[in-house]
């Protein structure tokens, strides 16, 4: 039996948290000792907890790892609960959990990317990258791309693994939801879901919507989610006379009370490390459309939806136009799309994987 400790001091819940939860509550099952490490009041706490996961609250800022007390305490934890192997999340976990992990002889120290941004080449990261982390693990390949696109000089390339993310397909479809909205009159529905930040870009699906209506398409969009950008969508919405075809949910607590009202799911992040989200909407028999970026090449295939280039309002547009026009084809896709998610990302397989990375 191993003892792993995960670290992850996001607040809100994404597709990063959503990866530590479910890899520790895999190892957890398995019998393994698992710890992890989240910020007081997060998400992550909440729901680790609630699996019957051992929690140890802390609180880091991007400049804790200055902080001798901080790491003086994260080493005893780390110490006291025997860990072998710690995997960290965001920079400032991987600068105070890795230095703290290295004090307290922890055998594998792996930084867990699943971000595709450009890492920068400073000394700070060279001496993380060379001298703190044991290995890299990344959600894709164009992940991995990323992390070495400042040259070779950061970290060696056999250093960085590439493992998928993984999802339960069965108890995903098999999972009971809430319409949030009653679309008994088969109005052709369009479905956004993530965190309302600038990497998701909500905002250009204000001029899609745009464009959309002037074309005479009938449609309903709904935005799930919550961030800084809120205000900003809400005014641009009324700025352009968006009332009556674009409502914002909120938070989904279930993606599929959402997922399950739609035709058509919309994904216009300007880049994504894995799109834990296309993987639901595509379980969820929905197409998809998104921006030809990052990795979603490896979710979203030319069976299951279309890939347009960025930022152009008219492209993405049109293949909304022709999904609504060519409702088979729709289904057809999101057949494929479903077929495609459950012989690639099934969670059994993946997470095996990565238990089997962890461990080594």
């Amino acid at each position: 039996m191993s003892s792993f400790c995960f670290l992850n001091t996001v607040n809100e819940w994404g597709g990063g948290e959503k990866w530590h939860l479910e890899v520790a509550h895999y190892l957890h099952a398995q019998g393994h000792r698992v710890l992890v490490m989240a910020q007081s009041g997060s998400a992550l706490q909440h729901r680790a907890t609630a699996l019957g996961i051992k929690v140890h609250v802390i609180a880091l800022s991007n400049l804790s790892f200055l902080n001798p007390f901080t790491i003086n305490g994260m080493v005893k934890v780390l110490k006291d609960q025997q860990v072998d192997s710690i995997v960290l999340n965001l920079s400032r976990d991987l600068k105070c959990g890795g230095i703290a992990a290295k004090i307290a002889g922890v055998k594998n120290i792996i930084f867990r990317r699943g971000s595709d941004r450009p890492v920068r080449n400073y000394f700070i990261n060279r001496f993380l990258y060379q001298k703190i982390i044991s290995r890299v693990l990344t959600n894709s390949q164009a992940t991995k791309n990323s992390i070495l696109s400042n040259g070779t000089s950061l970290i060696s390339p056999e250093k960085i693994a590439v493992i998928p993310n993984g999802i339960d397909t069965t108890t995903f479809i098999e999972k009971a939801f809430i319409p949030l909205v009653d679309n008994n009159d088969n109005t052709f529905t369009l479905a956004a879901l993530g965190r309302l930040v600038p990497q998701k870009n909500f905002e250009f699906l204000i001029p899609v919507a745009v464009e959309l209506k002037k074309r005479g398409i009938p449609f309903q969009m709904l935005i799930g989610g919550k961030g800084e950008q809120e205000g900003l969508l809400k005014s641009m919405v009324v700025e352009n006379d968006l009332e009556n075809e674009i409502t914002f949910t909120g938070f989904i607590e279930n993606p599929k009370d959402l997922l399950m009202c739609a035709d058509v799911f919309l994904l216009p992040s300007l880049w994504e490390g894995f799109g834990y989200v296309v993987v639901e909407a595509s379980l969820s028999g929905l197409p998809v459309v998104a921006f030809h970026i990052s990795s979603n090449s490896q979710v979203v295939t030319e069976t299951s939806g279309f890939l347009t280039p960025p930022h152009q309002v008219q492209a993405f547009s049109d293949k909304i136009e022709y999904l609504y026009l060519n409702p088979t084809k729709r289904i057809e896709m999101g057949k494929a799309g479903q077929a495609f998610v459950k012989n690639n990302f099934e969670s059994d397989t993946i997470f095996q994987k990565i238990a089997s990375y962890l461990l080594g």
